[in-house]
């Protein structure tokens, strides 16, 4: 049962990450990418708000824990879109030391 909510989250926020044009993947090099994606952090973001209202008791095994997961993967993708860079903002972009020291022949 609590895995069919997991799976109705998860794939509500991918999809409406898909609608609102959140790319699939984030750019390469994806570990020093901070592109936000539909997998990272869409779907990680709706696995835990689901958890945290699992574990608050909110899910009990009515039929209204359906509607509680996609109401979950909906904000979700909502917050990843339009509010999550406001609070985490990117880091500056800084050049490596390799790259800024210049070879002298």
């Amino acid at each position: 049962m609590l895995c069919i909510v997991y799976i109705i989250a998860i794939g509500s926020a991918m999809i409406l990450g898909l609608i609102l044009k959140l790319p699939l993947l984030p750019e390469r090099p994806m570990r020093q990418s901070w592109t936000t994606s539909v997998i990272f952090p869409t779907a990680v973001l709706a696995l835990g708000f689901t958890a945290m209202v699992s574990k608050l008791g909110y899910l009990t095994s009515a039929n209204s824990d359906y509607l509680i997961a996609l109401a979950i993967g909906v904000l979700t993708a909502i917050f990843s879109k339009f509010i999550l860079e406001r609070i985490l903002p990117r880091p500056l972009q800084e050049e490596s030391p390799d790259e800024s020291q210049e070879v002298s022949p």
